[in-house]
């Protein structure tokens, strides 16, 4: 089986988001593949309510039923939001997002080339950038995803395979994160550019978080940088 492959991160059982990893060996080449899917997938309807006050691109925002957009929200597109779906006042989505069902987008919170799966949560003072966003994982409060280097070098992938460190170009100098299913993120983190989050994870706050963090481990603080302990 292959480690890194979308099916080892994700449940992958809903029709918004499943035929973006046809094809996909790795699970981060999805995030480069994510805006073409998004334009190839847009029908744009509003099914959902939208409050006096929001503003959604005419012709490029998808919103389905029973999915809500609060006033004060800006959503450019193009864009894909599921049904049952929050999206908050104050939210700034910047097209080329995908959030599935049951997902809350809060206040403060800027979005672009992301995806969200089924019940996600990133409700709080939030940065989320071309990045994948797991089932029910939870983005505590100024959380952040940085996807660009300080030399603007081309964003690579480190990885363990076979006992040692592997790497895999991006190809692209904008890359945020990955972050498995169930894992829950604690506030004022920082997630650096190629950060790749395995399922069940739980990451303590105030940390800042790089390379591959395995399945069901916990990211501790440490003096430096940090430390990865099982899960108990």
């Amino acid at each position: 089986m292959n480690t890194y492959s979308p099916q080892a991160f994700f449940n992958l059982d809903h029709a918004l988001a499943v035929a973006l990893f046809n094809g996909i060996k790795y699970v981060w080449d999805a995030v480069v593949a994510l805006p073409a899917f998004i334009e190839k997938n847009l029908k744009p309807e509003i099914k959902g309510e939208v409050e006096d006050g929001a503003w959604l691109e005419p012709g490029l925002v998808s919103l389905g039923e029973g999915s809500r957009v609060e006033r004060g929200s800006i959503i450019r597109g193009p864009t894909i939001i599921g049904k049952n779906t929050t999206i908050r006042s104050g939210a700034y989505i910047r097209g080329h997002v995908l959030i599935c069902d049951e997902c809350v987008v809060g206040w403060g919170t800027e979005m672009r080339q992301t995806l969200l799966l089924n019940k996600a949560r990133v409700p709080h003072s939030n940065a989320v950038m071309t990045s994948l966003i797991g089932n029910r994982v939870n983005v505590a409060g100024r959380v952040s995803t940085a996807n660009y280097r300080l030399d603007g070098h081309e964003v690579f992938i480190h990885v363990p395979i076979d006992g040692e460190t592997r790497s895999f170009p991006t190809g692209s100098t904008l890359f945020g994160a990955v972050v498995g299913d169930d894992t829950q993120l604690g506030g004022n983190c920082l997630l650096q550019p190629g950060t790749i989050i395995g399922k069940r994870c739980l990451i303590y706050p105030h940390i800042d978080v790089s390379g591959y963090i395995p399945h069901d481990s916990m990211v501790k603080r440490k003096e430096t940088p940090f430390e990865i302990v099982p899960k108990k």
